[in-house]
């Protein structure tokens, strides 16, 4: 039996819901936690390695990376423009893998792993958008 177009709306508006919370909480996380309070070393030498930037910029860089990240995750979560927010991500997360793998290539490990776990994160932030209803 198929559920009536209301209910089919209200139970994809559920799980758009979640599914906002969820990118929102990635990107809150990366950019708060990560860059922000600088709690993953990791980045910090991605970032250090960049031509231009160097250990001595890399704090002020992250810094403004993640505050960019925490105003992504404000936008993804408040629900507003969604498909454009997707547009948004895609490209943010699309330019920060091709600097990385391109400029610093030594201190991202495992690229495809990499590859794999963003092209999921972009599904289910294009899955977040799909309605546009509200």
């Amino acid at each position: 039996m198929v559920a009536p177009r209301e209910v089919r709306w209200v139970i994809g508006t559920r799980s758009a819901v979640l599914a906002r919370l969820a990118v929102g909480g990635v990107w809150a996380y990366q950019g708060v936690w990560c860059k922000l309070l600088g709690r993953d070393a990791a980045q910090r030498r991605i970032v250090a390695g960049l031509p231009g930037v160097g250990p001595a910029r890399s704090r002020a860089a992250l810094a403004a990376v993640g505050a960019g990240e925490a105003a992504l995750a404000a936008w993804v979560v408040a629900g507003r423009g969604r498909r454009c927010a997707a547009a948004v991500q895609t490209v943010a997360v699309a330019a920060m893998n091709a600097a990385g793998l391109r400029l610093a290539r030594a201190e991202v490990p495992r690229p495809w792993r990499l590859l794999a776990r963003n092209a999921a994160f972009l599904a289910l932030a294009w899955a977040a958008a799909g309605d546009a209803r509200g």
